[in-house]
């Protein structure tokens, strides 16, 4: 699948995304980083179709709606907080139409690293327990598109370790997954390409670049104007 945005235009009392555009290809994982109140979260939100905009296009390669190949983990992650992670999980899987046996339940829960938790109920959770929960529903019905919001802020080393091969893995058989992130090493590490988003523009290029050289190419276009906080 190839996801394309042109022209992409987001005013609020400024303008926030200024004839924005960008290319994603299935097999890659894109890393979006900004400064605080540059629209990385509009951004992904427009793209998840939570948030209308006022000009561009965005399109795909295949037939099927932009809402139903998209999926959306936002920073903060809302939960019934008197369901267990498992009632989530079962529900959410039932909701996209997915019958898993309880075996086949049980064993995602163990592969994703939440079985010590997924039992307890939400409102015991922590929030980088409720990170790991989110993470899981979204992989548990592999949407072509996966869009992430600073998804490994609250992870221990330990799951940052894990999820950063779990993401690049996820985006190889044949997905596109896009982050959100302050954390310049991680884009480095994981981003095929990268994406800068500054004074309303989307600056894309190919990940070619030591975690020095990118910190520096980053910051030499971050640096331009200080900007507002609007995420």
């Amino acid at each position: 699948m190839i996801f394309n945005i042109k022209g992409l235009t987001k005013r609020y009392n400024r303008v926030i995304l200024d004839q924005a555009a960008l290319s994603m290809e299935s097999g890659n994982v894109y890393c979006l980083l900004g400064r605080n109140g540059a629209g990385k979260t509009t951004l992904m939100k427009i793209l998840s179709g939570t948030v209308p905009y006022e000009e561009g296009q965005i399109s795909t390669s295949n037939d099927h709606s932009q809402k139903t190949q998209i999926y959306y983990v936002p920073e903060h992650p809302i939960f019934l907080e008197y369901l267990t992670g498992y009632e989530h999980l079962d529900m959410h899987a039932k909701i996209n139409g997915y019958k898993l046996k309880k075996a086949e339940l049980d064993n995602f829960v163990e592969q994703m690293g939440i079985a010590s938790f997924c039992n307890d109920f939400i409102f015991q959770y922590s929030h980088g327990m409720k990170h790991q929960l989110a993470l899981a529903m979204a992989f548990l019905i592999t949407p072509p598109v996966l869009l992430l919001d600073e998804p490994l802020v609250s992870l221990d080393p330990i799951n940052i370790y894990d999820m950063k091969q779990r993401l690049i893995d996820y985006a190889r058989k044949d997905h596109i997954v896009l982050v959100s992130t302050h954390m310049i090493p991680i884009a480095q590490q994981i981003g095929d390409h990268i994406l800068v988003l500054s004074n309303g523009e989307i600056t894309q290029v190919k990940n070619d670049f030591s975690e020095k050289d990118l910190e520096q190419f980053v910051l030499s276009l971050l640096s331009a104007l200080p900007q507002q906080n609007t995420d």
